[in-house]
């Protein structure tokens, strides 16, 4: 976690894709994607694990995935 800058401030309990649960450390990070820096919370896994961007991240940077190419594309923010 300091190697991203930041301090654990709190835990989060988590269900892997295995059926396990887990409790891992949450904090908030900043990150610079497609030119926009935006701070946002970030579960911290084991070491080596995937990084992953979540559906939550790519809202605050208003993105979408593009499956096909394999990209992250802009997308409309929308206000309900």
């Amino acid at each position: 976690m300091e190697a991203l800058g930041s301090q654990p401030i709190g835990k989060r309990r988590v269900l892997l894709a295995s059926g396990r649960e887990e409790e891992w450390p949450v904090g908030v990070v900043w990150l610079t994607l497609e030119g926009q820096e935006l701070p946002t919370v970030c579960l911290i896994g084991p070491n080596g694990g995937p990084a992953l961007l979540g559906a939550v991240t790519l809202e605050e940077f208003a993105l979408g995935v593009d499956p096909v190419a394999k990209r992250l594309v802009p997308v409309r923010s929308y206000l309900t």
